[in-house]
């Protein structure tokens, strides 16, 4: 992501609805950020890369967030704030006005090192911009 793009993703992900989980509650940016580090972890340590795992073969984004999830880095509210975060630094970053990142991952030419830099791109902006919450 350029400086001018993760800018613009920052002013997004700095609103405060976008850190309200399916739940109603509201995440830390913390939170959200160690779910998608965790992802990033295990598709790169499991080399889940999309030139060699197609649709349906259960090694794409979603489902490294939700084996994630599973493993306890995060929960349903993790899922839906960490791909609205995903979702902010697309659209900084292509341009367009929506962006849905499990399309964008899916598509045929991405390349696991993309996918990856979109996840630790996202994480950042959430550990940085998202809200601090403490007990």
């Amino acid at each position: 992501m350029s400086n001018v793009s993760y800018m613009s993703a920052s002013a997004e992900v700095q609103k405060i609805d976008y850190w309200f989980g399916l739940s109603g509650s509201l995440l830390s940016g913390e939170d959200v950020a160690k779910h998608l580090f965790a992802a990033a972890d295990l598709m790169r340590s499991q080399v889940w890369d999309p030139q060699l795992y197609g649709l349906g073969s259960d090694r794409q984004i979603r489902d490294a967030l939700r084996h994630t999830a599973m493993d306890g880095h995060g929960d349903a509210d993790t899922v839906y704030v960490a791909r609205q975060v995903m979702e902010a630094a697309l659209r900084a970053t292509t341009g367009a006005r929506y962006v849905d990142c499990e399309v964008w991952a899916e598509k045929p030419q991405r390349t696991l090192d993309e996918i990856l830099h979109l996840l630790k791109a996202s994480a950042s902006l959430a550990r940085f911009f998202g809200p601090r919450i403490t007990a």
